[in-house]
């Protein structure tokens, strides 16, 4: 019963953060006009494809997957999806007959996606055959991490299951405790490869894990709670964190903005910033959505903020991607919003279709955006 009522008022706490940021909807101005933002950005879309029932309710992570010319999608009804990333064309479907709440993450031959009822499946990239299932304890609301023989879970009740890629069974555990009061939804595991498994916690912590026990090498605090109430102590890692070089970068709810030294675990610099949509690096900045609905611009060496863009503070915002010279956000209005990179101003706002379901996806030269109308692929 306690899970049930404190997934109910996750939920809700998840759409009035991510609205609002903390604002009341009547102080906000009001989202731009799309026809003020004509710049030739350049592409145009290259084809759509209805890829099933689209998660309805916050917190899940069904988003793309892009390995080489194929794309990879996952519905919230159990349909998983491969297509040619060239024109489309569908290369194999698999029902899983499941609920279907994270995924898919892809190697060259093992797609793996998580269920709400506490499943990771294993299928053939190459066709899509079923070869494992791995019973956990509760839902999967983070893409699984992929690599070197080793599948990476976290489930929702704060486990973090490795299990092996060849076979679905468990080759370690590790736990932690969950807070009294979390968003809902989790940041997903990284692997640096054959060094560790990287996780951001509820708990406002980074932890890095041995591939081969789940032993903890190091830990760090990204965030610690204040305040008086369960709400304002709240300080979850759910952006996922972004492993670039050698340093990884990471932000919280209610916290901080850093980046730590993969290495040690060692924060190099941070700043006081509430995320939880996301961040992307490239060259030398890094870029965030904060939980008021702006757009940042940081110097990745040092954290000095380089531009801020608030136009669109009167939608909710997925996180950040880079193409070329623009960064790219989604927003619940099912547009996608083309920034400059240099200075951060709005430079296009292009409907694609129903509210953004995850961060658009950028590969190679293509922009794969999921929204609740399907996938569509800008080029």
């Amino acid at each position: 019963m306690r899970q049930a009522l404190v997934a109910i008022t996750l939920s809700l706490l998840v759409v009035a953060c991510s609205t609002r940021g903390g604002v009341p909807r009547e102080d906000l101005p009001p989202p731009p006009k799309p026809s003020a933002y004509r710049a030739d950005v350049g592409v145009k879309v290259a084809w759509k494809a209805a890829v099933g029932k689209l998660p309805a309710q916050t917190g899940l992570a069904l988003c793309p997957a892009v390995v080489g010319e194929q794309v990879f999608v996952a519905g919230a009804e159990g349909r998983v999806t491969a297509f040619r990333a060239e024109d489309g064309t569908k290369i194999w479907q698999q029902d899983l007959q499941r609920p279907l709440s994270a995924g898919p993450s892809v190697t060259d031959r093992l797609l793996v996606v998580g269920s709400r009822d506490g499943e990771a499946i294993g299928l053939d990239a190459a066709d899509g055959e079923l070869l494992w299932r791995s019973g956990v304890t509760s839902e999967i609301l983070a893409a699984p991490a992929l690599g070197a023989g080793l599948v990476v879970v976290r489930v929702a009740d704060g486990r973090i299951f490795g299990l092996e890629a060849d076979s679905g069974r468990r080759r370690w555990l590790y736990e932690h405790t969950v807070p009294a009061l979390t968003l809902r939804g989790t940041s997903n595991p990284i692997l640096v490869p054959g060094r560790m498994a990287v996780i951001g916690l509820d708990s406002g912590k980074l932890v890095a894990l041995a591939p081969d026990t789940g032993r903890p090498l190091w830990e760090t605090t990204i965030a610690t709670p204040s305040g008086r109430s369960d709400l304002e102590r709240m300080v979850d890692i759910d952006a996922d964190p972004v492993l670039y070089r050698n340093d990884i970068y990471v932000a919280s709810y209610n916290g901080r903005l850093a980046v730590a030294d993969a290495a040690t675990g060692r924060t190099r610099w941070d700043r006081e910033l509430s995320v939880h949509a996301g961040l992307a690096v490239a060259r030398d900045q890094v870029y965030v959505t904060d939980a008021e609905q702006r757009v940042w611009a940081f110097d990745r060496f040092n954290g000095a903020s380089i531009w801020r863009q608030d136009e669109l503070r009167g939608l909710q915002l997925t996180g950040p991607a880079v193409f070329g010279d623009f960064i790219l956000v989604g927003d619940s209005a099912g547009y996608l919003n083309w920034l400059s990179l240099q200075d951060g101003s709005l430079q296009r706002r292009q409907k694609i279709g129903g509210a953004f379901s995850c961060a658009p996806v950028v590969h190679a030269d293509n922009i794969y955006v999921l929204t609740s109308d399907g996938l569509t692929v800008l080029r």
